[in-house]
């Protein structure tokens, strides 16, 4: 294999019945620890006003409201616009990104005419109602170098060809890329008419060989092996994981059987303790004093009730919540 980076892609939800590879791109990002690429992308055609960026997702068969829901999300949480756009309305949704996307458009053709940055321009832009005149007047007099809110945002034609240039040496690998981000990288190339695509890996397979795991989502892989969460779902943040955990599965499993066991036992512990905490009630300190009998997963409890009666198991696990109840239902059902 050529030198890897990882990539991930954010973007749109599909009307019902359209294919993988008509999905449109928000958000795109590659991977190396030497360098990285990030871009915000604009995929409607039209966007002066909200109703423009409704059409511009209905013409391309996108599903609206989700598009919008999880285009407000992402935004929110990149801390461009305030929380409770999640919950607006889509016509409040897409006026409001409506306004970004001027916003951003503006602030890199004015860049081109003057000594000023698209940052500084979005700065001035969003401090002052989005007024040229008056946004220019401020940087002429402060020159500002302040950071703004306000985040640009690049065609999908713009973003992509840069991100081909940028990975062209690459193979480029992607959590369950095979069936998400690499037919949407090439129905979206094919759409804007780019060619030399790179070679395309999936991490899903390679973890499934190589890792013992319950579950397999990026996510929980990254919390099980590394051992923390990370920011999932925003792009740069996701392919900065998987090479993570990439990294990771190549130094354990270099360790041949010692590497795996030390893998087993690890996913082993994270499934017992996540399994009694699933019941309702279960929290912490229940957990511990189930620990402390012997109990650690839903199959021990099973069995503590097979062998034992009603007031041993209230006797016995008098420190869990509501414990009277619990042994109710586990008595009436012997089930969990």
């Amino acid at each position: 294999m050529k030198r890897f980076l990882t990539y991930d892609l954010e973007t749109t939800f599909l009307q019902k019945g359209q294919k993988r590879p008509s999905q449109r791109i928000f958000e795109i990002a590659l991977y190396t620890p030497e360098k990285q690429f990030h871009r915000l992308v604009n995929p409607c055609d039209k966007y002066s006003t909200g109703k423009e960026i409704v059409q511009s997702l209905e013409n391309m068969n996108q599903h609206v409201a989700a598009s919008l829901r999880f285009w407000s999300k992402l935004l929110v949480e990149k801390g461009v616009i305030s929380s409770h756009f999640k919950r607006a309305s889509v016509e409040t949704q897409s006026k409001t990104i409506s306004k970004l996307l001027v916003r951003s458009e503006t602030a890199k053709k004015q860049s081109e005419y003057t000594d000023y940055t698209p940052e500084q321009w979005l700065y001035a832009l969003e401090n002052h109602h989005d007024n040229v005149k008056v946004s220019k007047q401020y940087l002429e007099k402060y020159k500002s170098s302040e950071t703004p809110k306000s985040l640009l945002f690049h065609t999908t034609t713009e973003a992509l060809a840069e991100a081909l240039k940028f990975g062209h040496d690459f193979t480029w690998i992607a959590h369950n890329g095979k069936s998400f981000d690499m037919p949407i990288i090439q129905g979206n190339s094919e759409r804007c008419e780019l060619k030399d695509l790179p070679s395309f890996e999936d991490s899903l397979p390679m973890f499934r060989k190589k890792l013992i795991s319950d579950k397999f989502s990026q996510p929980y892989l990254y919390q099980t092996f590394i051992g923390k969460p990370y920011k999932a779902h925003h792009a740069l943040h996701d392919a900065k994981a998987l090479y993570e955990l990439l990294e990771y599965t190549q130094k354990v499993t270099s360790n041949d059987m010692e590497g795996l066991f030390k893998v087993k036992k690890l996913a082993r512990k994270v499934k017992l303790k996540s399994d009694l905490l699933v019941m309702k009630g279960i929290g912490q300190k229940s957990l511990a004093t189930f620990k402390s009998k012997g109990v650690h997963t839903k199959k021990d409890l099973n069995m503590f009730v097979k062998k034992h009666t009603f007031d041993e198991f209230k006797d016995t696990f008098k420190g869990v919540y509501r414990y009277k109840k619990l042994a109710e239902q586990l008595y009436n059902t012997a089930l969990v």
